[in-house]
Formats: structure tokens, C-alpha cells, sequence
């Protein structure tokens, strides 16, 4: 009896430690967040409680909806562009060339950049007097395109841009999971006439269906999330076009709005972000059964 007491003594202060540290930065903010959604006022003014007049307001505010739906947009072009580009990179990957590791490595170096840079420069490329990008397609393709200027080709290049910068990291998951499936089988394939094409959709991709379910999940819940690209580039114009329902938060949060007005969006997306993770957590768990 005496070694598990000692035991239990000895890791009693490291547990207490990791338990304080989750309750004073997670825990106790998550729980003050869903407070502040029955209350109005500012923090440094005082709070009163109102009930849900903070959903109510929510649901009838327009704004909101317009950011859900410019999420939405961007979420249904991020999404399937970063599956198919990042699954075609992580197909080439796991292939066997020469000189894959040089070019995994460059492949990934855009994951490693921070959303600042990536964001600062797209913008020198796509300056409307200097940048390259802009200059390429005024020249060569004849066209004047509005990258930032109109609200829909905004939002587009946006999730253009986030799925660019996501491919590297995206891709090597894939990688992972094209080279775990057995060799074995795929030589097997081969030798009874399958042919590539049949090789990739009847067996590969229905192999990599939980690597495919997890980014999928990624992917979705950082679309639903976007707002750093958003601050660096667009600052939500042209006028409310690229306004995301992250950076209507932090509109309310910090700039002039109310906090609890803001936390009661995050909570808002906080449950969508639950339904979209539990779907796909439940598809997946379906598959394994």
C-alpha cells in the first residue's frame, strides 16, 4: 500500500499543476463566455442580466446573417479545393521519384509561413501598380481582375489563398495515408488488369476514408473559423463582403461593440462548430463499425 501512496504523492503536484493551468486558461473562460451571453454592458462599465435578449437580437441581426452566409461561401470553396489539390499532392508524394524529399520539402514551406506573411504577400503580388500577379494577367491575359475591390472575387481569392497555404500540411496527411495502405495489394490490382484510375477509386481512396473524414473535418472547422486572412487583407470590405462571422465577433469585441454581444456569437459558432465536428466524428464512426 505504501509505493502507490508514494506514487500518488509524488504525481499529485504535476497533475494539480496541468488541472490549474486548464481551469484558469480554458475551463473558467469557457464557462464566464456562456455568462456573459444572459448579460449587457460593457466590462469596465458593469454588466446587467437580460436574459436571451442577446440571442434574440442575434437571430434578428442581419449583419450576423450576411457573415454566416460570406462563411459559408468561403467555407464551400476552401473546402473542396484544399481536398482535391491537397490529395492530388499527397498522391504525388507518396509516389516514388526522384528527388521527392526536395520537393515534399518545398511543398510544405507555404504550411510554415504565418497568415501575417502569407497575407502580406499576396497583397505585393497582386498590387494594382506593382505587383507581379496583377501586372501577369493585365499583359498577358488581358484581363483587369478586381482581387479585392468586388466582394464576391474577394471572398473567393480569400479561400483560394487559404487553401494555397493549407496543401503542404494537408498533403502530407494524405501522403501518410496513401503510403500506409500494403503494397502487396496494390501489386495485386495491378497484376489482374486494374488500371490506375481503378487502382485510385476502388481501392486507395476507399483505404485513406478516415484520413479523408479527418481533413475533412479540419479543413471545414478552419473555414468556419477564418479571420486573421481576413484582418490582413480585406479588413472585411469591401464593404461588408468579406465580413466572416469571426471577424464580426471581433468587431464587437474590440471595436466599439458589446463583449457580450460577441461572446454570444462565438457560443453561436461554437455549436455549429460542434454539429459539424460531431457529423463527421459520427460518419467516421460508422465507417469503422
Amino acid at each position: 500500500m505504501r509505493r502507490p501512496i508514494r506514487e500518488l504523492a509524488v504525481a499529485t503536484p504535476f497533475v494539480l499543476s496541468k488541472a490549474a493551468v486548464f481551469g484558469l486558461f480554458i475551463a473558467v473562460p469557457f464557462v464566464y463566455t456562456f455568462v456573459l451571453t444572459f448579460q449587457r454592458g460593457s466590462i469596465l462599465s458593469g454588466l446587467r442580466f437580460t436574459g436571451l435578449d442577446n440571442y434574440r437580437t442575434i437571430f434578428a441581426d442581419t449583419l450576423f446573417r450576411d457573415s454566416l452566409r460570406n462563411t459559408l461561401l468561403f467555407m464551400s470553396i476552401s473546402t473542396p479545393v484544399t481536398l482535391i489539390v491537397a490529395g492530388s499532392v499527397g498522391l504525388l508524394l507518396a509516389s516514388k521519384l526522384r528527388g521527392m524529399v526536395i520537393h515534399r520539402t518545398l511543398i510544405y514551406l507555404p504550411s510554415l509561413l504565418s497568415v501575417v506573411a502569407t497575407g502580406l504577400i499576396w497583397k505585393v503580388l497582386i498590387d494594382p501598380e506593382q505587383g507581379p500577379l496583377h501586372l501577369l494577367m493585365r499583359r498577358v491575359f488581358g484581363l483587369e481582375i478586381p482581387w479585392l475591390t468586388d466582394g464576391t472575387t474577394a471572398i473567393v481569392f480569400l479561400a483560394l489563398i487559404t487553401a494555397w497555404s493549407g496543401c503542404g500540411f494537408y498533403g502530407l496527411v494524405f501522403m501518410a495515408g496513401f503510403n500506409s495502405i500494403p503494397g502487396d495489394l496494390l501489386e495485386a490490382a495491378r497484376i489482374d488488369g486494374a488500371s490506375t484510375w481503378q487502382v485510385l477509386t476502388r481501392i486507395k481512396l476507399p483505404l485513406i476514408q478516415p484520413v479523408i473524414q479527418v481533413v475533412l473535418a479540419l479543413v471545414t472547422i478552419n473555414a468556419v473559423q477564418v479571420f486573421d486572412l481576413v484582418f490582413i487583407m480585406t479588413n472585411g470590405g469591401p464593404g461588408t463582403a468579406t465580413y466572416t462571422a469571426m471577424w464580426y465577433v471581433y468587431q464587437n469585441a474590440f471595436n466599439g461593440g458589446s463583449v457580450a454581444y460577441a461572446a454570444t456569437m462565438s457560443v453561436i459558432l461554437l455549436g455549429i462548430t460542434a454539429i459539424i465536428s460531431a457529423a463527421f466524428l459520427g460518419r467516421r464512426a460508422a465507417v469503422d463499425q
